[in-house]
């Protein structure tokens, strides 16, 4: 039966394709005697030629074309797709481990078929023809079917006139939108009355290939041999064929097509360069010629198949840090990646929906928590304002309260029957993220932050220390890491999500609606005192330590911190980073859902494109941000992108003046605040307000905190304009690191426990606090305090970090009867002219640099903070491709 509905359906097509075709087909009665299985190898110079070669190639074989997902679900071509019995593949726009793997799946499947005596048609260039001649490049499929199958018949097909074809290349100079061109082919039929059609002339050439005349020896080889065959003769010239014999257009313009290649190659940094042609050279096995370093070079043409750009790209995803959703095609397109500069839909306007713009219930009441503790604060606001947009992010679109209460709820049965008390969460700053912290609080266990930036051992560490058996992820996210977590089981949010009946949707869902208070009920017992989370110290001078934030802790530091923005329930706040950032914990999730404001995420901080974006097309009013994140987001940002914001707060590092002034004059309307804040303080210690700032300055303590500056020795309070250690109190400070065998970082001053930051600050006889650096960065030299901070800043005013990250950075270390104290500096200048800025900003003596030392990149940590500890590293050992320059 299928077999005469597949006869009905080609007869018919060809008849349809008579009325626009006029097509010759040589060499099919050759074909007719063929034994076993067949593999047709077309070349594809127009979307119309799958249809035009299957539906006039028919020499008794049930051929199964290769589909491309989006073609094959979709609504217009699908049911030819299930009729022609079709194999759907994988798209390869998107590049991750798991599209890697399917992609050598299909292949494996497609193999299994023609074992099962299945005949397939497949398209060795796996795309359409660019250009004249039909390039197969470093395509591998068909390689891999003819290696791994010796009993195959080939059947090479070349189809000639379809070139210049609105359904081909010629006329864009780019893939030509399919559901566009059928359409006008349909109105063409009907406007030119069916019979009257201007014909184009097509000729299918078939030829049945003897295996022993295929080079198959290498992938290489088999490929250039089919490209010689397909353009045998010498490829072809566009040619026009009017729609309609009456009207429109007689002749097209090709020579003024041509694909747009807009990439600035004077404006990609030499290093860049360098280090695609090293990758390239690398991948290839052989050095590239200096006509393949374009821009607009393609890398099927350099011999890379998809599969082997995928893994450059994955590759460049852990070397250079950046991603894109889109698979690189060219080497322009490489270089843009290594930079942070390639999206693949940045144009596209997001579509954001209207619950999310829709005004919130808005109290006369400063916005707070409604409960000691995060799992009752939570149920409560939910219940409270239920069909309130609460948290939206690209994936999941907008949770309104009641949703994210049903999710998390449902969650929670599943975070329950998982061994421990610890569950490990790693995450990007997503719904995903939030639900399921939500879900551990319901579930009454303790969330631990996992910093994925860490790489294998940072997360082999943490677990370890808390004892996490279970870490819950998405196996999409941990896939596009690439990274394991030794000595932890990976429980997958995408298995979870199976085991999920509609029933308990449902049912769960109804609850909202008629027993809300049941909710509360069901909540467990909490001691707020007791650890709400575990996140980890940034590591950036030593190994990270388990700092454990109570119910307390949190409540405290949200509700102060919103007193200090001043917080309103219409506004939008953007977080964007991870939620194993102290500041993406609290100030990006916990803040804005526990007091009913609206917030946004997005999952790569790195993305500044994608960042701006989401400000421009969800309205964010509010954002949290480090100095060096933010810079990145203006790089790419216009002023029209940026408009919504009314206030940003940076911390986690010294804001540069270029940045105030660049932000002052973008956004002349908003505030740009300082803050300063601890992992262990919850975080947020002091910060600037709307009402109350000043530039350089971490501004004023929140009203939960107490601030006290003390000689850094001694720990006697000291008098205000001096610069000492800092201290602090208050109820969000921590009480000390989980399993720590070294000491607690408290101190007894006038009668009271402490927490000593390690930082030396100096208080203004205004109040407004002055950050000077970290203890931990000062050397001893010869009883005299040498400040790496103080040596730093002149020589960051000069060199400000920009999108690209930090463009200098003073690491040093004691030695016996000496030091070393080392300027790390992406530009060039010389220990001469470093020490002349040091000696004008007022330093002389033991202020002062012992060497500089060229690099290329700075490094930083996930949380966009200078790695210290790396560069204290190579302070003792020069680091690959540094250079050391003299006075």
């Amino acid at each position: 039966m299928n077999g005469l509905l597949q006869k009905i359906m080609w007869a018919t097509l060809r008849f349809l394709l008579r009325f626009r075709y006029r097509v010759q087909v040589d060499g099919l009665e050759e074909l007719r005697n063929l034994k076993g299985p067949v593999l047709v190898l077309p070349n594809h110079p127009a979307f119309v030629d799958p249809p035009t070669v299957l539906s006039h190639l028919r020499f008794g074989r049930s051929l199964r074309p290769l589909v491309f997902t989006d073609t094959y679900r979709s609504w217009l071509f699908h049911p030819f797709c299930i009729a022609s019995n079709a194999f759907e593949v994988p798209n390869l726009k998107s590049h991750s481990r798991d599209a890697h793997r399917q992609t050598t799946e299909m292949i494996d499947k497609v193999v299994a078929g023609i074992e099962a005596g299945n005949d397939f048609l497949i398209y060795p260039s796996g795309r359409l023809k660019r250009q004249g001649t039909e390039i197969i490049g470093g395509a591998r499929i068909a390689y891999e079917l003819l290696s791994r199958c010796p009993d195959l018949q080939v059947v090479l097909v070349r189809t000639e006139g379809l070139w210049g074809s609105h359904f081909g290349c010629a006329q864009t100079g780019g893939v030509p939108d399919l559901a566009g061109g059928a359409k006008t082919a349909v109105w063409s039929l009907i406007s030119s009355l069916l019979f009257f059609v201007p014909k184009r002339d097509v000729s299918i050439t078939a030829v049945a290939i003897d295996r022993d005349q295929l080079p198959l020896d290498s992938k290489e080889s088999l490929n250039r041999y089919l490209e010689g065959w397909y353009n045998a003769n010498g490829g072809e010239e566009p040619k026009y064929v009017p729609y309609n014999p009456w009207f429109g257009p007689r002749d097209f313009d090709f020579e003024s097509v041509k694909e747009q290649i807009d990439i600035d190659a004077d404006a990609i940094k030499p290093a860049t360069k360098e280090a695609i042609a090293a990758m390239l050279t690398e991948h290839l096995g052989r050095e590239l010629e200096p006509s393949e370093q374009a821009p607009e070079t393609t890398l099927d043409t350099l011999g890379l198949d998809s599969l082997e750009r995928m893994d450059m790209a994955l590759e460049m995803e852990r070397e250079f840090g950046f991603r894109s959703n889109h698979v690189p095609t060219n080497v322009g397109e490489l270089w843009l990646l290594a930079e942070g500069q390639l999206s693949s839909d940045e144009d596209e306007e997001l579509v954001v929906p209207e619950i999310w713009n829709q005004h919130p219930q808005v109290s006369s009441e400063v916005p707070h928590a409604l409960a000691d503790n995060l799992a009752e604060a939570f149920v409560r606001r939910a219940t409270e304002r239920p069909d309130s947009a609460a948290v939206a992010d690209q994936l999941s679109g907008v949770l309104t309260y009641r949703k994210l209460l049903t999710g998390a709820t449902i969650l929670s049965k599943r975070i329950a029957k998982l061994d421990g008390h610890t569950v490990g969460v790693l995450l990007p700053a997503s719904v995903a993220a939030d639900t399921l912290f939500l879900a551990i609080q319901l579930a009454g266990k303790l969330p631990v932050m996992l910093n994925w930036t860490t790489g294998d051992a940072g997360l082999a560490h943490a677990v370890a220390k808390l004892e996490v058996k279970n870490v819950v992820t998405s196996q999409r996210f941990l896939d596009r890491l690439g990274i394991e977590v030794p000595g932890a089981n990976i429980v997958a949010l995408e298995e979870m999500r199976e085991g999920i009946s509609k029933w308990e949707q449902t049912k769960t869902y109804l609850a909202t609606y008629v027993a809300p208070k049941s909710f509360l009920r069901s909540l467990p017992q909490v001691d707020v005192d007791a650890p709400a989370a575990v996140l980890f110290t940034s590591g950036s001078e030593a190994l990270p330590k388990a700092v454990p934030l109570s119910h307390r802790n949190l409540i405290a530091d949200i509700n102060a911190g919103v007193k200090l923005i001043q917080f309103e329930q219409s506004d939008i706040l953007f977080g964007f980073l991870p939620p194993f950032h102290s500041f993406g914990l609290t100030a990006a999730f916990l803040m804005p859902v526990l007091t009913g404001i609206r917030v946004v995420h997005y999952p790569d901080p790195t993305d500044a494109r994608g960042l701006s974006r989401i400000i421009r097309s969800y309205g964010a009013t509010l954002m949290f941000a480090t100095p060096t994140f933010l810079q990145y987001i203006f790089g790419v940002s216009t002023a029209e992108d940026l408009k919504t914001l009314r206030t940003v707060m940076v911390g986690a590092e010294k804001c540069p003046d270029a940045l105030h002034d660049h932000f002052a004059a973008t956004l002349p309307g908003a505030e740009l605040l300082e803050g300063y804040g601890i992992t262990e303080c919850s975080p947020v210690v002091s910060g600037s307000s709307p009402c109350d700032s000043r530039r350089g300055t971490i501004g004023k303590p929140l009203e939960c905190v107490e601030m006290l500056v003390v000689h850094a020795e001694s720990h006697e309070p000291i008098d205000d304009g001096e610069t000492g250690l800092l201290l602090v109190k208050g109820e969000s400070i921590f009480q000390g690191y989980l399993k720590h065998d070294g000491p607690q970082p408290f101190v007894e001053v006038a009668g009271a426990t402490w927490y000593n930051t390690g930082d030396l600050v100096m208080k203004d006889p205004d109040g407004f606090f002055h950050f000077r650096g970290r203890m931990k960065r000062f050397l001893k030299i010869g009883g005299e305090m040498v400040s790496l901070p103080a040596l730093e800043e002149p020589l960051a005013k000069a060199f400000p970090p920009d999108e690209e990250g930090p463009k200098i950075a003073v690491e040093g270390i004691e030695l016996d009867g000496g030091r070393k104290i080392v300027l790390f500096t992406c530009a060039a200048i010389s220990l001469r002219d470093a020490n002349a800025m040091i000696r004008e900003a007022g330093m002389q003596g033991v202020m002062r640099l012992d060497e500089v030392r060229q690099v290329e990149q700075i490094p930083v940590l996930g949380t966009g903070k200078t790695d210290y500890r790396t560069l204290r590293s190579w302070v003792t050992e020069m680091p690959s491709g540094a250079e050391q320059k003299s006075a």
